[in-house]
């Protein structure tokens, strides 16, 4: 394992601008991942201030503990997923700290790493599981799902239209041989699709098989219910998402939490007492400049949006 497995951390100076509003306080990062943007939050906290670092890889938290090492009296590493952000605060007797932020996605040390079969690029299992301990793999996604849910994870994850093309595609060679390997899976999809479309559309198929197998959608909507109750009034929320899927979730979150009043539009004035629990910090979503993505290609999907909790 080596500096360059792991990703170069995105939009860091909006992250810190949004982030820290308190430079001694407790902040989270729950996707530590190799440590790029909790390095980042603990340079720039006081000697006061206090890191809790999450993830769910065990290389993930391996790289981050080495990365982190000259700040160990300063941050905590737990293994979990950030949707049992309650659970692992709780256990460390912390009711509510200052920050949190996510950094969803596949990491590049994931991406790069054949064995973790994530990308269609190489050839490698068929596994996409970003922890090791998870049961499910792809492998088992795609040869024992029912063609019928199957079309329903591509066209639901991965936006996908030839979704039932491509899930009768599998169903029909699964039949054959049980398809093991990132490059039978890709080399069954591109039989069946445009070859100017070929990358696109497997990018929204191992997209949507990797939601699938890793349940991220659902995670994170577990992770907003709680979000807000373990937040400090004045504390503040960053999410980065990297597909529109997540941005949506997120959005319609801080949404519903910053115009909660569920009256008719008609009436002059509030009726149902709903109040604000939060205040957006971005009237528009963060994206990386075009400098950044020079730098690092892969931030050029990056979406990033903060609140700040009121009530």
């Amino acid at each position: 394992m080596t500096e360059k497995n792991f990703h170069i951390p995105v939009l860091v100076e909006p992250v810190l601008r949004f982030l820290l509003n308190d430079l001694s306080g407790t902040y989270v990062d729950g996707t530590v991942g190799g440590g790029g943007h909790s390095l980042e939050v603990l340079e720039s906290l006081s000697p006061q201030g206090r890191l809790i670092a999450i993830d769910q890889d065990d290389d993930a938290l391996l790289k981050a503990g080495q990365r982190l090492e000259k700040f160990k009296d300063r941050f905590q590493i737990k293994k979990g997923n950030f949707s049992q952000i309650q659970e692992i605060l709780s256990f460390e007797a912390i009711e509510q700290v200052d920050g949190i932020l996510l950094d969803l996605g596949v990491s590049s040390y994931q991406i790069d790493t054949e064995q973790r079969g994530f990308s269609f690029m190489a050839n490698g299992p068929l596994d996409m599981r970003m922890s090791k301990d998870a049961e499910m793999t792809a492998e088992d996604v795609i040869n024992d799902y029912d063609e019928s849910e199957l079309v329903r994870i591509f066209r639901e994850y991965g936006e996908e239209r030839r979704a039932r093309i491509i899930a009768t595609a599998i169903a029909w060679e699964r039949q054959k041989r049980r398809i093991t390997s990132t490059e039978q899976l890709a080399a069954i999809i591109e039989a069946r699709i445009p070859f100017q479309q070929r990358i696109k559309t497997l990018a929204r198929i191992f997209q949507s098989v990797r939601i699938a197998v890793n349940s991220e959608l659902e995670n994170l909507r577990l992770f907003l219910d709680q979000s807000l109750g373990v937040l400090k009034t004045g504390g503040r929320l960053v999410i980065i998402s990297y597909h529109s899927l997540e941005d949506r979730l997120v959005k319609n979150f801080l949404t519903r939490q910053a115009n909660p009043c569920e009256c008719p539009t008609e009436l002059p004035f509030c009726i149902c007492n709903k109040k604000p629990t939060i205040q957006i910090l971005t009237r528009k979503v963060v994206q990386s400049s075009q400098e950044e993505i020079k730098i690092n290609s892969r931030s050029r999907s990056a979406k990033l949006r903060a609140a700040e909790k009121i009530l």
